[in-house]
Order: structure tokens, then sequence, then C-alpha cells
């Protein structure tokens, strides 16, 4: 072998290894779904190929040449397909016509045969490649180069020529096309196996970071589904670092979104108290004490310090062996919805106390119904009760001041009747007294007016008063001192004693009809207790608690009852409350009763310089007989009795019948010595008359007089410029202790 023919046989080598880069590099890539124009360009690159393979032929013998076109073609037909190798076909053999000489045909046949194998081979072993490829190339190869041989007769020579040239050729070419063939067939195969392994590892791993695109935005997508709920999303290791915490739970603990991921959660977001106990839970669920905990209450720490009440849902994270890899967690804030179940708790048992309360309530408003259906009918018996206390000392006066217009009674009947009179009407200011006394206490205008009072005194002094109407009835009386005359003087006011010691001895007078009246005192832990006892009728059990009611007396049935107003008790509890005292009764219905009260023993006495405001008048003779007196009062019947008290001793008498009249008097008569002001008068009252008075004459003596007889009255009398006060009803003797008191330095003896 020549060297030439080594040169021509490597070039035939290159060009065929350059086909089947061709085949890797632009065929293999998109194979099926190449589209015609690009088929045809592929053909002409193989046919290309095969007229480069043509222009380098093998030179075996002077006149005979031989060139690898035939393995292109059967090669391309087997791998490339029909549209390829036939326009390759095409081409090399249009060339060959071009070429010409003697082996023109033989030369188009071996191109035609050659490529049609390859084609035929292709449709007919389709599965080829699945089976034993090296029998499948094996058997192709001794086709195409028996029909190459085959070829040999195309030539126009001699029968002898042709065998000499078959039998030249047989040798080199079984040498050429069958190992080309099946070398060339196993690189093609072998570059399609590798592209479509290239291919698949390729189509792989871009499934795979498809598969990782779509793997991220689907944690991306499930980021933003964490991030839109409004619970709280959270991840940590089996150590409680945070791998996952969404937006709420950031914005919740006040940290930027991805501010915590990293961080230990037990250490930043927990309540040291609570560590141990929220440890103690994730422990039993490592441990498969419990394979998840729902409605685990439990406090976090913001980033600000406060704490917020959280509800959670805990499940364990496992990997595929199932060993414990973390926790999941969903958490709702609790805080409000706590406070507003504290808030609703409380409001419950606000409620349930309301209701309690209306309950006490209604069972109160049942009594106090009942108190007063009793009180209706109390107050019913104490208004027939006023009726008759009011019209029987009436009845008295005005039936007796009637006999008295009669002529025919005698001096002493007339005495008798005028005694009657007076009694009744003492009586009637008695009842005015107890309904005003009550008023005052109820209204908070009755004043403790504590002085020197010396308590045995009070004691005989109601014992000498009551001692003649004791025994009238057949009553014995009896009293006691429980102190020594010097111990026996304490501060308080006197007359509030008097008040209470004259009500429950005058109570026990009146419901006893025989036996004995004990009363008196005892000192007792800084407290005189006195007693008032009686043998009398006695008072029902179910009446003690309500016998210092108003208008309530111990039996309604009793004509005894309806001597009275009812107030006595009532009055006399109030009194001693004032005096920062206790009363009480113990009694047996039938046998008798006793009340007890209590005051403080106050024997710390205050040094005061007494002026007694008015000084009894003493039965005189001397007169004042150059006073002028100043009468201003509308009532008819109250000016006549002042006209017919004054004028007895007094002669220079002045009437007006209105504020603007005694006015108008005191500016016409300067020497007026003594005013008599009614308060209540048309026109203009007392009050203003005296302010105007004052306002010219600061010396004249103005006594206010009135039928008022509340709390305050003096007082406001006093203020516009009253020099005194006097409450209606008048005694005859009350200008005498005027005349002491304002004048004494004008009485002729």
């Amino acid at each position: 072998m020549k060297e030439t023919d080594i040169i021509d046989l490597l070039q035939n080598i290159a060009i065929l290894l350059a086909f089947t880069m061709l085949y890797e590099n632009f065929w293999l890539k998109n194979e099926v779904s190449k589209r015609l124009w690009s088929k045809i360009i592929t053909g002409l690159f193989l046919g290309g190929i095969g007229i480069v393979l043509i222009l380098t032929p093998w030179t075996l013998s002077p006149g005979i040449l031989i060139d690898s076109r035939s393995i292109l073609l059967s090669i391309s037909g087997l791998f490339f397909g029909p549209i390829p190798t036939i326009t390759a076909m095409l081409l090399t053999g249009f060339f060959r016509v071009v070429m010409g000489g003697d082996g023109m045909w033989m030369g188009i046949a071996v191109i035609i045969s050659s490529g049609t194998i390859g084609l035929l081979w292709r449709q007919i072993r389709a599965s080829w490649r699945q089976k034993n490829v090296f029998i499948e190339l094996f058997a192709m190869g001794v086709i195409v180069y028996l029909a190459r041989l085959g070829c040999a007769f195309l030539l126009p020579r001699l029968s002898a020529d042709i065998i000499l040239i078959i039998k030249t050729t047989a040798l080199p070419l079984f040498l050429l096309d069958l190992p080309g063939i099946i070398l060339l067939g196993f690189l093609m195969l072998r570059q399609s196996s590798n592209f479509q392994n290239r291919l698949s590892i390729l189509k792989e791993i871009t499934e795979r970071k498809r598969a990782e695109e779509s793997l991220e935005e689907s944690k991306k997508t499930a980021e933003r589904y964490l991030n839109v709920v409004a619970e709280i999303i959270l991840s940590i290791d089996t150590l409680g670092n945070i791998t996952l915490l969404n937006d709420s739970g950031h914005q919740l603990l006040g940290y930027n979104p991805g501010e915590l991921i990293g961080k230990n959660w037990f250490k930043t977001c927990l309540p040291y108290e609570m560590i141990s106990e929220v440890s103690s839970v994730i422990e039993k669920l490592k441990n498969g004490d419990i394979e998840k905990v729902v409605n685990n209450e439990n406090v976090v720490k913001t980033k600000s310090g406060e704490i917020r009440t959280i509800l959670w849902h805990n499940t364990l994270l496992k990997d595929l062996d199932g060993n414990i890899t973390g926790l999941i967690s969903s958490g709702e804030d609790f805080t409000e919805r706590k406070k507003t179940d504290r808030l609703l708790l409380e409001k419950n048992e606000e409620y349930q106390q309301i209701n309690e309360e209306l309950s006490q309530t209604n069972i109160e408003l049942i009594k106090a119904k009942e108190h007063a259906e009793e009180s209706d009918h109390l107050k019913s018996a104490f208004l027939a009760n006023m009726s008759h206390e009011i019209r029987t000392p009436m009845n008295g006066i005005l039936g007796f001041a009637d006999l008295l217009e009669d002529q025919g009674f005698t001096v002493e009947e007339r005495h008798e009747y005028i005694k009657i009179i007076k009694k009744s009407g003492v009586r009637m200011l008695n009842i005015i007294n107890d309904l005003i006394d009550i008023s005052k206490v109820e209204s908070g205008q009755m004043e403790i007016s504590n002085s020197e009072t010396n308590v045995n005194e009070q004691i005989e002094y109601i014992y000498t008063f009551f001692k003649l109407e004791a025994e009238r009835k057949g009553l014995q009386i009896f009293f006691q001192n429980g102190l020594p005359v010097k111990e026996a003087v304490i501060e308080t006011d006197r007359e509030k004693i008097y008040a209470i010691l004259t009500n429950l001895v005058k109570n026990a007078i009146k419901y006893s009809d025989k036996g004995t009246i004990e009363f008196g005192y005892n000192l007792k832990n800084k407290y005189l207790e006195f007693f008032i006892k009686d043998t009398g009728i006695g008072i029902p059990h179910d009446k003690k608690e309500v016998i210092f009611d108003r208008f309530i007396q111990a039996d309604i049935a009793d004509t005894r009852a309806f001597q009275g107003a009812g107030l006595g008790l009532a009055i006399s509890k109030a009194y001693v409350e004032m005096l920062g005292g206790e009363i009480w009764v113990e009694s047996e219905s039938g046998k008798g009763s006793t009340f007890y009260f209590t005051i403080p023993y106050n024997d710390e006495l205050q040094e005061r310089n007494v002026i007694e405001n008015i000084v009894p008048a003493e039965e005189t003779e001397n007169q004042i007989k150059n006073l002028k007196i100043l009468i201003a009062e509308d009532d008819e019947t109250s000016e006549m009795l002042l006209t017919k008290i004054i004028t007895q001793d007094y002669k220079d008498v002045l009437h007006v019948k209105t504020g603007v009249e005694a006015v108008e008097a005191c500016l016409q008569h300067p020497d007026i010595d003594l005013v008599l002001m009614d308060i209540q008068m048309p026109e203009m009252n007392g009050y203003e008359a005296t302010r105007q008075i004052r306002q010219f004459n600061k010396e004249v003596i103005i006594i206010a007089q009135t039928a008022y007889a509340l709390y305050g009255e003096k007082e406001k009398a006093l203020a516009v410029g009253c020099t005194d006060y006097i409450s209606k009803p008048l005694s005859r003797n009350f200008m005498g202790d005027l005349m002491i008191k304002y004048f004494s330095e004008k009485i002729v003896p």
C-alpha cells in the first residue's frame, strides 16, 4: 500500500468522522421537530460530504478506484432518514453524472443501492437498536457490500474484466465497507445514546430546575399565604431555633419581617418563668407521650416587653425515617379575647350579684309593700287619732266658750269652764309640738344644745310632776337616783332628757291600771342607763321592733291608744340617738314593760357665762306708764289678744296691719320704745319691715312674734335686726318678762 493510499484512507476516515459530527451536533438536536427545509439542508451537507468522498478515492490499481460513499449513504439512510438521504443521493448522483466516465452508472448504482439499503433497514428493522446491534450492522454491511460488488456489472467492459475487477475489489471493499459500516454505526449509535443520555440528563436537570423553581415558587406562594393569614405560624427545630415565622408573628412580637429567623424562641420570645413549662410540653411531644397539643395557652414576650397571651396548636415535624426534626405551631392572639372573657366573667358575676341584689330588692320590696300597707293602715289609724286628738280639745275649747256666753252660770262654774278651755288648749299645743318636733328630727333641723344638767334634779322633777297623776289612777310611783348629787351633774341637752323621760313616764302611767311605776338611772361603762318600769298591759312580741316608728302604738285596739299622737316613742328614740345613746324595751304582754335608754356620762363641764334670755318676771305692782308700743299684726284675733294684754298696763299703743304701715309708723313716731312685729303680713313681711326700720332707727326694741316654730326662724329674725324672738301662743305674762329684760331701768317703784 502506497503512502498516498494511506493518506486517501485517512482522508475518508476523517470525512466520515466529520459526518458523525454533523449527526451529533446538528441532526440529533430536535430531530423529530426538524422542518422540511432543515432536512433538505442536512441532505445537501451529506451530499457535499459524499462528493468530497468521491473526490478522495482509494486507488487499488490503475483504473480501479474505491471510496467510502456507500458507507456514508447507507449509514445516512439508517440514521438520518428519507429526506436527507434522498437529497444526498440526488446530489452525489448528479455530481457523478457530471464527472462522467466508464464507471458512471456503476457509481450511480452504488449511490442508489447504499442509500436505499440504509432506508429500508431503518424502515423494516425499526427496532434494530433494541436488539443485537452488532449483528444488525453486520448484516446490513454485508448486504451493502454485496450490492456494491453487484454494481460492478454495470461497467461497460467485458465479463472477464468485470470478474477481474470484482476479484480485485472484493477483499478491499469487504475490509472497507463492512468494518466501516459497523464502526461508523456503533459510533453514531454511541453518539445518539450519549446524546439521549445527555438529553435525559439535561431534561432531568431542566425538570429538576423547574421542580426547584416550582418548589421555590410554591414556597414563596406558601409564604405569601402564611404571611396573609392573621394567625401566627411558627416552626422551630429541636434546639428551639426559629426556622419559620410569618409576618403576622413578627408583627405581633414587634419585630421586622424575618428578624427572628434563626433566633432561639425560648430565650427571645418567652418570659423567663414560662420557659420550663413550655419546654416540658415540647419534651412530652419529643418523647411520644403526646402526638400533638391543641388549645395550649401560654404567654409570649414582645420586643417592647409587653406580655401577650397566645392559644397554640402544635404538631411535631419528622423526616422520612421518622426522626423528629422540629415543631410547627399555629397560634392565635388570645389577649383581647381573654380580657373580654375576663370582663364577661366579671360582668356575669356582676350581673349575678345584681340578680341576687334584685332578688333581695324584690324581697325587700315585698316587705316594703307589706310595710307600706301596714303604714297605710297605721297612718289611717293615726289620722283618725289626730282627728280625735284635735277635735277633742277643740270641742272643749269651743263648747265651753259657748257656755261662757250664757249668763246663768255661777262664778265658780265659769272659772271651772275657763280651766277646761285652758287645759284643752295645752293638750292641743302639746300635739302640735309633737308634730313639729318629729318634723324637725326627720328634716335634720333638730340640734343638740348641751348645757350643765343635774340628772338627779331632772328625775326628782319628773317624779313630782307625775306623782299626783299616778296616784289618781291608784298607782304607786318611785324613783331612783344612781349617783350622788356632786356626780350627777353632766354636760348634755337637758330639754331632750326631760322630753324623753316625760314621754316614757307618761306612757307608763297611761298603759297601767294598777301596780307600780318605777324609774331612775345607773352608771354603767361611762354611760348613764335610764329605766322606766311599769306593771301595765305590756307589749306584744311582734310589736317590740316597731313601737319606736312613727304613728305606732303598742295596742291599736285599746282605747288608750287613741289618747295621743303616737309620736312620743319615735321622738324619744330620735333624741336618744342624737345624744349618742340607745333605746330598747323588755316587755311581756299582760305583765308590764321596762324601757331602757342610755346617754354618755360626760362629767367634764365647760366653764360658761350663763346669760338667761328670759328672766321670769316677779309679780310687781310697779307699772310702766310712759312706754310707746307699736303692735304690727294683721290677724284680728292675735291683735285683739295683744291689745287686751298690753292696754291693761300700757296706755300709749299704736296699731298697724302691714309691714309698710309699720315702717311708716316708725318714721312718724321716732319715740316708739317697743315694736311687736308679726312676721307674716301682707304687702311687706316682718323681716323686710325690720330691715328698713333699722336703716333709720338702731335703738328701738323690735320683738319678732310668729306662729312659725321651726328651726332657723329665730336666727333669721335676729339676722335682719330683731332684738328678740317669741313664738305664739303668747301667755299673759310675756310682757312682764320683756319689761324686766329690756326696760328694767324704766320700772317705777
